[in-house]
């Protein structure tokens, strides 16, 4: 402390700051300088007293024993100012005091907004020591002394206007060891010193943030691995989860969450696997489905995803296939020949291999042609009238066989069918009515002359009666005989004169 300590007043005097002087104010003429001098002394004491609390209050904030962190900051040790020069004649010390004095209370005064009396300690202290050590020499009017004890007060200032970044920095860097140590209290000190000095500090307001929430962060942690003891995976993982909530950056936090979301996965992609083959080797298709679907979304790259959606395939296939020829056997003994044709051929589109589609449509397909060809008679029966139908309805009949005893409808068709032909074979007399004087012929039958009544028999068909005679114009009658019913009589004979 310097010679300014010995004349400080009692620490329950109010702190007075001592006004800003304007260069050249005297100081020597009157009671009343002496007194302005005296409040003067008072208040820097006071300044002196209130940074000696501040110093036991914040003893960590910097020390003459450099923190490692300052030890770091050699750079920043060029920045200390040299001290002014002072000039050794008494006429002009005066003036330079009093300018010195001035831009100290300038200094002075601009630090303060910036809580320098907070951060700045002890060189704030030891400069108010300093500039209450000039005033008295000053009152003295030891001018010269005073100047040089202005000129060092204001280097101590200077020079702690020139240490703020670095305490800056320092307040930080401890901040972050703190934190990173888990040492909460000694974080929440370094990050709030460093808000103190700049308090719009992002990374120092951040880190402040991180530091009150730390100790829930550490009482999650202790849950998660207190839960990972107790084989309670799912408890711990929340509780890790939580701590990254809290704060995103923390570390262990991270890596004790990944390695249990790791064995969770693990664990649950083996259920849903063991879940999705027994519903395989049980044939329960969609449960199967929506095990692989669980198990996908846990490892989707895993190869024995890859291998049960294979077998799934596999057996979705061969589902359908049994489907589709019970379908189609379904269809066959419905005689549904064309639905059964249908089925048999999305069985192929499904499995170009299926034999039983092959086979079944093979036969399908003949059974629906015999159907068309009984159908091609069956719906016109006249055409059994002439001899080349009536020979292919007999061929067709021949090849058909007997229906079997499940196709009733086959059986039927063919029954009918049998009937049209045998009833065709049967001659049906026929009656031909003329005028004695024309020629009657019937086409593919024979020439009958003249007549006036003639009777034959005809087997069911269609005929061309044809009638001529000397100097009259011919006729043609066309008739049909059908299977068993005799047609009317037919009359030719011509009449209209030529």
């Amino acid at each position: 402390m310097g010679s300014g300590e010995q004349a400080g007043t009692g620490p329950d005097e109010p702190e007075i700051r001592a006004p800003l002087r304007p260069p050249g104010t005297r100081l020597d003429t009157g009671a009343s300088t002496v007194a302005g001098y005296r409040w003067v002394w008072i208040a820097l004491v006071t300044v002196v007293l209130l940074g000696l609390g501040v110093i036991f209050v914040l003893p960590q904030l910097v020390s003459r024993d450099a923190t490692p962190t300052l030890q770091e900051h050699q750079p920043a040790q060029a920045q200390i100012l040299a001290r002014p020069a002072v000039v050794e004649d008494a006429d002009s010390a005066r003036p330079q005091a009093e300018k010195t004095l001035q831009q100290f209370l300038q200094l002075q005064a601009k630090l303060a907004l910036e809580n320098a009396e907070v951060w700045g300690e002890p060189a704030w202290s030891q400069a108010g020591v300093t500039v209450a050590s000039g005033d008295r020499l000053f009152g003295e009017r030891r001018f010269t002394d005073a100047a040089q004890a202005y000129a060092d007060a204001l280097h101590k200032l200077q020079n702690l206007e020139g240490r703020r970044d670095l305490l800056l920095d320092a307040a930080l860097d401890l901040g972050q060891r703190a934190l990173g140590n888990d040492d909460v209290q000694a974080a929440l000190s370094e990050f709030e010193r460093a808000l103190i000095i700049e308090p719009d500090h992002q990374l120092a307001s951040h880190g402040l943030l991180r530091a009150r929430v730390r100790a829930e962060v550490l009482q999650q942690m202790a849950a998660g691995i207190s839960a990972e003891n107790e084989e309670d995976p799912e408890a711990a993982e929340a509780a890790y989860r939580q701590a990254t909530r809290l704060d995103g950056e923390y570390q262990p936090a991270i890596e004790s969450l990944q390695r249990v979301s790791g064995q969770l996965t693990g664990l649950h992609f083996r259920a849903a696997m063991s879940q999705a083959l027994a519903a395989l080797d049980s044939g329960r298709l969609s449960d199967a489905a929506e095990a692989l679907t669980a198990a996908a979304r846990l490892k989707p790259e895993h190869s024995a995803v890859r291998d049960a959606r294979q077998r799934l395939a596999a057996a979705r296939q061969q589902a359908q296939l049994s489907s589709l020829r019970r379908q189609a056997l379904n269809a066959i003994e419905k005689e549904n020949w064309q639905a059964a044709a249908g089925l048999y051929q999305k069985a192929l589109a499904v499995d170009a291999g299926a034999a039983f589609a092959r086979s079944g449509l093979v036969r399908v397909k003949d059974r629906l042609q015999l159907h068309k060809q009984l159908d091609h008679y069956l719906s016109d029966p006249a055409r059994l009238s002439s001899p080349e139908p009536m020979a292919n309805a007999e061929q067709l009949l021949l090849a058909a066989g007997e229906a079997p005893d499940n196709e009733p409808r086959l059986a039927e068709k063919t029954s009918v069918l049998k009937r049209l032909v045998a009833e065709a074979r049967v001659p049906l007399p026929v009656r031909l009515h003329s005028d004695g004087e024309t020629e009657v012929v019937i086409y593919h039958v024979g020439r009958f002359g003249r007549f006036r009544d003639h009777q034959l028999e005809l087997r069911p068909g269609t005929y061309t009666a044809m009638g001529s005679r000397a100097g009259y114009r011919d006729v043609r009658r066309v008739f049909t005989v059908l299977p068993g019913k005799p047609p009317p009589p037919v009359d030719i004979r011509c009449e209209e004169p030529v």
